[in-house]
């Protein structure tokens, strides 16, 4: 793909997830992010294919590819902690409310078993954990890893879902709050 084409397709991925998060999927339409971007319903299709095409890539592409990379990072580390992984995707999503937004909103209207991204949240979570359990994590003896990571996992979206209610809240603040819950002292003593 030229750069022209690649800067505009990533143009209608921002208007994409920009709309998703405050529309949900269905009150967004082509025509609305076609308009968003200054092209017609048929440009928008051109670079993404369809709807579910640009559903699937703001969720794959956009949301999921940071996180990803986080764990690709920590995979190479010595001695992996499980609150650090926490805490820089924490700074990640810190960053990017508009596509936590969009997350959020997707995920609870994908409760519907009809919605093109139900798959995609009913596998999210444990995909993340299934992934995160191939690292071999430093954790106190007697630790349940992979229930930890669910616990964790389910936490994080709770306390993102209280920072978008309440704008101007710190996130890193927010999560910091909870590590005492998912990993008390003096247990985790040398492990957070």
């Amino acid at each position: 793909m030229a750069n022209e084409e690649v800067d505009r397709r990533a143009e209608i991925l921002n208007a994409a997830v920009e709309l998703f998060g405050t529309l949900g999927y269905y009150g967004t339409s082509l025509q609305k992010i076609a308009d968003r971007v200054g092209l017609t319903k048929a440009g928008v299709l051109h670079y993404v294919g369809s709807k579910e095409g640009l559903l699937t890539a703001a969720l794959d592409e956009v949301y999921d590819s940071e996180t990803e990379d986080i764990l690709t990072d920590i995979v190479r580390e010595p001695r992996p902690l499980i609150a650090d992984m926490w805490r820089r995707i924490v700074a990640v999503n810190a960053r990017r409310p508009i596509q936590v937004h969009m997350f959020s909103t997707l995920s609870a209207e994908a409760i519907d078993p009809n919605h093109p991204a139900h798959e995609y949240f009913a596998n999210h979570e444990l995909h993340n954990a299934d992934t995160a359990l191939n690292i071999r994590w430093q954790v106190p003896e007697g630790v349940d890893t992979r229930r930890l990571l669910n616990a964790g996992f389910a936490m994080m979206d709770g306390v993102q879902l209280r920072w978008l209610r309440t704008p101007g809240q710190d996130l890193n603040s927010m999560w910091a709050e909870c590590e005492d819950a998912l990993f008390p002292l003096p247990m985790w003593e040398g492990y957070r």
